[in-house]
């Protein structure tokens, strides 16, 4: 018995599990936006690369941040002096705590205080907790490469300017990730109008074919006629068998995407494709009453504004790339010893060692210069290398965006002039072939048309739709494509 309920628990979660694999979800554009912000792998790789240019930021500016140092070490040995006059100092206690920053302007300083204390015995004196105390204050200053922070502050604003850029790249990529979504959802929509439009015809070709057989079946009809009726059957259905194929491609492209609808069986919900054309049009509109780029409904000028001043940053830290490395540095220092005697014994303590240091004049300085030099050709060759590259790359950038924004909106109106004339023209089409298909049938039953003309009509009605509906969907994707580059466009059609 219990088998029989641990075998009926296990069909029933195999059933919940089916149900859950196979719930469905219809699809709509507005839904879309919802379906994103659950998540997805393509929006967390344009996260990932907003993030890398972010912490690539952050890294360069801890170079210019304080920070707070110490150290403290307790060191005790029991070695043997080589010189037996000149003692082992052990016990050694050592602390150090200091605080250094190096500014953006081409300096670097710091300060810090240690003390040191330390215990030996001689054949001739005794020391105990003998201790020193130090203050110091270190300054160095670049006197060429860094001159004034020059290298320091174009290092700092070109990571700046490329963390600026990079959160432009995420809301643009993001847009055009969703505009993706909504081209394949319209896709999906043009496939489920082409196969409303074959199941139809379909249905007509297979009525026309069984008549065709009953009429030869009673000798009415010639064997020729039936072959034709049959072939056009198996070629509609071949139609809607690549239609539903195109269908599986684009529903698999859309859960790729979207790995919420991974496991969903996916329909297409309530749409109105005549009211989204003039949608577009209305777009196109306002897009014609711009009277130059509209730089304003696009991010990509931000973007160019960016990738120029890098360049010239760029240029700025490759121009003494080889040149010497000269520095002047300098450090005051205070020093304080508390080493009391009695006898041939030393005794020390913290407190002296201060008091030592502050009655006391112990003050003392260092300055001094450090020259680095490169010898032969290598780092003016990296120079040379760099300066191109990095040339040669923004350049890159910047004339790609500027070409992409500028033909962008110079090309738009002349193309969706062009899909409207001929959508127009593919309505006439079909209205004439419409008319001329019945008038052929009305032939056709006072048997002066052929069989092989009513298929053909029939045929040349079928691809004239088909041929509408995917014009409809390319005058869609110029839109879309157009909105991904200026996606500040004003209009209802870019709503989502």
């Amino acid at each position: 018995m219990r088998n029989y309920i641990a075998l009926f628990h296990l069909v029933m979660s195999l059933l919940s599990l089916s149900s859950v694999a196979s719930s469905p979800v219809r699809l709509q554009e507005t839904l879309l936006k919802e379906y994103v912000a659950k998540g997805s792998p393509t929006l967390d790789e344009i996260q990932a690369v907003f993030l890398s240019s972010e912490l690539r930021s952050k890294e360069l500016r801890e170079d210019v941040s304080p920070e707070l140092y110490g150290r403290a070490s307790y060191r005790e040995t029991n070695e043997k002096p080589i010189i037996p006059f000149i003692p082992i100092f052990t016990p050694v206690k050592l602390a150090e705590l200091g605080v250094r920053q190096r500014l953006a302007h081409g300096f670097s300083v710091g300060a810090a205080v240690g003390t040191q204390q330390q215990s030996a015995v001689s054949p001739s004196a005794k020391y105990r907790n003998v201790t020193t105390t130090n203050i110091n204050f270190t300054a160095q200053m670049d006197l060429w490469r860094d001159l004034f922070g020059r290298a320091t502050k174009a290092r700092l604003k070109n990571a700046a300017d490329e963390s600026k850029r990079a959160e432009l790249e995420q809301q643009i990529q993001k847009k055009a990730f969703l505009i993706s979504l909504r081209k394949t959802y319209w896709a999906l929509v043009a496939n489920n109008e082409s196969m409303r439009i074959s199941r139809e015809l379909l249905k007509v070709s297979t009525a026309q074919s069984e008549e065709t057989v009953r009429r030869f079946r009673n000798s009415v009809a010639e064997p020729d006629e039936v072959a034709r009726y049959k072939a056009q059957v198996a070629s509609r259905t071949g139609t809607l068998t690549s239609l539903e194929y195109q269908k599986q491609s684009y529903t698999r492209q859309l859960k790729t995407l979207l790995p919420e609808l991974a496991d969903a069986e996916i329909s297409i919900g309530d749409y109105d494709l005549d009211k989204t054309l003039r949608d577009v049009l209305a777009c196109t509109q306002v897009i014609a009453s711009e009277k130059g780029i509209p730089y304003q409904n696009t991010l990509y000028d931000e973007s160019i504004s960016l990738l120029k001043g890098m360049l010239s940053n760029n240029r700025t830290l490759n121009e003494r790339y080889a040149d010497p490395d000269v520095s002047l540095f300098g450090r005051v220092q205070s020093v304080g010893v508390s080493s009391d005697k009695k006898n041939t014994d030393f005794k020390g303590t913290y407190g002296g060692s201060w008091d030592d240091m502050t009655s006391q004049n112990r003050t003392g300085y260092e300055v001094g210069l450090n020259v680095t030099i490169p010898l032969g050709d290598a780092k003016a060759s990296t120079q040379r290398t760099k300066e191109l590259y990095d040339e040669k790359r923004l350049h890159a950038f910047i004339g790609r965006t500027q070409s992409t924004v500028a033909t962008s909106h110079q090309e738009i109106l002349t193309t969706i002039a062009l899909l409207r004339e001929v959508i127009e023209s593919q309505r006439v089409n079909t209205e004439q072939l419409n008319r001329r298909l019945l008038y052929m049938q009305k032939k056709y039953q006072q048997a002066r048309a052929s069989v092989n003309d009513i298929v053909q009509d029939q045929d040349a009605l079928l691809s004239s739709e088909l041929t509408t509906i995917e014009t409809k969907l390319a005058v869609v994707n110029v839109i879309l494509d157009y909105l991904a580059v200026y996606t500040e466009t004003p209009c209802d059609f870019n709503r989502i």
